[in-house]
């Protein structure tokens, strides 16, 4: 996720370097062509252009305000797994009593904040085997391992200690299922997450949009009529390159679990996870270190 930073300038054109060297090649030839070689025909109206441009502002806008609410629904969708987090270890902590509490909370805990990482590692595509070994029990890592679902595998774990729990008459039946109550919820919220990433943004929009583009940049130079002589070139260059901006950052908002500056930030989010659990438990309530850079934390 994005800081309230400075962000380098290299980020911000990064994504659109090859288009703004295409229309500054291209603002050159028709620059050329009309004031070198005569061709004063090259001229069209800057009401074309600009009807045109105001259209795509208009789309722009729809754009990125879905691509927003794409990224929107992610934060809430993670800030809910925080809550459910805290609230299972509570339950636990109210249910039990003492001897159990320091028997089997710690585990549930810890795989409770293995979870959080394991989820967001497997959104992203990345390796999680080292977060399986960090956090979770010995004797449940190899199934986790080889399942093909490792977040749900970690749950279905929660579920089965809290039945052995049940059956040792250390639950009631109705904090049984206050506790299956909240492990529903967590898999909710992780369906959620796998329907945002699954989900792919209409393509045929965003080809749409961009080929608008394309055609209100190519019309653009043939618009200024008036004699702005070496102002056409870099003004050209200009304004196209804001219409490219800020539909290639659409793009990246509408993704929130691919690894980018502009992601949903799971992994910052499940290390305070990992803070309040720790806090909850007893334990020392060490902040995990995230790898971040100067403007946007992971």
């Amino acid at each position: 996720m994005l800081l309230n930073r400075p962000i380098p300038l290299s980020f911000l054109l990064g994504k659109i370097k090859f288009e703004v060297l295409a229309i500054f090649v291209f603002a050159n030839v028709v620059f050329v062509l009309r004031h070198y070689v005569g061709m004063e025909i090259l001229s069209i109206p800057i009401a074309i252009p600009a009807l045109v441009g105001t259209c795509i502002s208009l789309l722009l806008a729809f754009r990125t305000n879905q691509a927003y609410e794409r990224w929107w629904e992610a934060r809430v969708v993670w800030g809910g797994i925080v809550n459910e987090s805290r609230t299972f270890i509570r339950q636990l902590l109210t249910f039990l009593d003492d001897s159990a509490r320091l028997a089997t909370i710690p585990t549930f805990a810890r795989r409770q904040m293995g979870w959080c990482y394991l989820l967001g590692q497997t959104l992203r595509g990345q390796p999680t085997e080292q977060l399986v070994k960090t956090y979770i029990p010995q004797t449940e890592q190899s199934g986790i391992l080889g399942s093909a679902h490792g977040p749900l595998a970690v749950l279905q774990n929660q579920a089965e200690q809290l039945r052995q729990i049940y059956q040792n008459d250390q639950l009631t039946d109705i904090q049984l299922a206050q506790l299956d109550a909240t492990l529903t919820r967590l898999t909710d919220l992780m369906g959620r997450c796998e329907r945002l990433k699954k989900t792919v943004f209409p393509r045929t929009y965003t080809f749409y949009l961009q080929v608008f583009i394309i055609l209100f940049t190519a019309m653009l130079p043939f618009g200024f009529v008036e004699n702005l002589f070496f102002l056409e070139v870099p003004l050209v260059t200009l304004v196209a390159s804001a219409f490219f901006l800020i539909e290639k950052s659409a793009i990246q908002l509408q993704d929130p679990f691919e690894n980018r500056p502009t992601d949903t930030p799971m992994t910052s989010i499940a290390a305070g996870i990992e803070e309040s659990l720790n806090q909850l438990v007893g334990s020392p309530a060490t902040i995990p270190q995230v790898p971040s850079s100067l403007f946007y934390t992971l």
